[in-house]
């Protein structure tokens, strides 16, 4: 097996930090965004690894180049072992990034699985992969779409192309919005810079974990320090094409309703954070704020809105580009690979077999992955599973 055009011994992969990256391969990582489609997400933006390798000490990148000339790039998280071997790979930021991949050209064939045990890591696992067309040997457990809005032709055109479901959505929310000006008149904040804003959505977030059982990813110290780290880039006015966060609001009157907060490098905002009152629930504040964000796309420079993966719920009317992701993972050599295999056949058989009961298993397995990547320590692990698990809707 090998890559299009050249066989596997003509390549190498090894492992660097993002400081020993130089400025040819932040330069060929740049030009890869521009050339592959898959890659337009703001998270593979460069300084979205560089700010976590900051706030992280376990970043890496996956280099694999050709007589010197970078090939592709793989950012990712793991430990190494005392041989200095990795036994388990995790995407770059997870569970706070939507997407991750490789950072290649689009006309090349991947043989992961080579890549990997030239580099000494044993298995990657994966939960949104883009580019999966492009890998080879790669175990995917399943493929999801995801909920982008192309509004490059402008909020009307892109209405014109929706299904008559999103029509009866839309009489819908007009009818909530005439409904929420009983409380006060509306207004939009857009890219807003206050803190008062930013703290109310972090506190709204914290509640939302704890009203639905799920782990608190906001509350173990790097995921909101990464927020942080982004949306201050935005607060000193960045030039075009900067990764950055920005965040829009909206009020009933003096009273803030709810908030969006985004990642974005250009013209695709991915939005990330949502949050907003829950007395203002049955006014659906948040659809309220999304589709005046489509409204006001063009005059924010955004030809895209990335609601991320899933078409579930709300989403269902907002989708109107096929863009797939997908999970699994590669198992490539020693303990952890092994074991990753036999538990993927367990979930398997278990999710096909067992129905409900069957699918324990996979979320297990999921929630530990999610809570271990933000907890360094065994007992805050254990800590973070017991308290989750307890807190979890009966």
């Amino acid at each position: 097996m090998g890559w299009q055009g050249f066989t596997v011994e003509e390549y190498l992969s090894e492992i660097k930090t993002v400081n020993m990256l130089g400025q040819a391969d932040i330069k060929a990582w740049a030009e890869f965004r521009t050339q592959n489609p898959v890659l337009y997400s703001p998270y593979f933006h460069f300084d979205y690894t560089r700010i976590l390798s900051e706030l992280c000490d376990d970043v890496f990148v996956l280099c694999i180049t050709k007589n010197n000339m970078p090939l592709a790039f793989l950012p990712f998280q793991a430990k190494r072992n005392a041989k200095g071997k990795i036994g388990h790979a995790r995407p770059i930021g997870a569970p706070m990034t939507d997407y991750h991949g490789f950072i290649c050209p689009p006309d090349i064939q991947i043989d992961v699985h080579t890549c990997l045990r030239q580099a000494g890591i044993g298995m990657f696992r994966f939960s949104a992969l883009v580019g999966a067309a492009q890998l080879n040997d790669v175990y995917i457990r399943e493929t999801s779409p995801c909920t982008m809005m192309d509004i490059s032709d402008g909020a009307q055109k892109w209405r014109e192309g929706r299904e008559p479901a999103y029509r009866r959505h839309l009489k819908s929310h007009r009818r909530r919005v005439r409904k929420s000006e009983e409380i006060g008149a509306r207004k939009l904040v857009f890219n807003c810079k206050d803190q008062d804003v930013f703290d109310q959505l972090i506190a709204w977030k914290h509640q939302q974990f704890t009203d639905t059982g799920k782990y608190d990813v906001l509350g173990a110290g790097w995921p909101l320090a990464l927020l942080e780290a982004l949306w201050a880039r935005n607060l000193n006015e960045p030039q075009t094409g900067t990764l950055c966060a920005q965040m829009h609001a909206l009020y009933f009157g003096d009273k803030l309703a709810a908030v969006d907060f985004g990642i974005v490098d250009g013209q695709v905002f991915h939005s990330w954070m949502v949050g907003y009152d829950k007395t203002l629930q049955h006014l659906a504040p948040g659809i309220q704020l999304l589709e005046e964000m489509i409204d006001n796309a063009q005059a924010l420079g955004y030809t895209r809105i990335d609601l991320g993966e899933g078409i579930d719920g709300y989403k269902r009317h907002y989708a109107s580009e096929d863009i797939q992701v997908c999970s699994g993972h590669l198992a490539v050599s020693g303990l952890r690979a092994a074991s990753s295999k036999t538990y993927a056949s367990f979930e398997k058989f278990g999710e096909e077999k067992l129905g409900k009961l069957g699918a324990i298993a996979g979320k297990l397995r999921r929630r530990y992955t999610q809570i271990s990547a933000c907890e360094p320590r065994m007992s805050r692990r254990a800590k973070a599973m017991l308290e989750a698990f307890k807190g979890a809707p009966k």
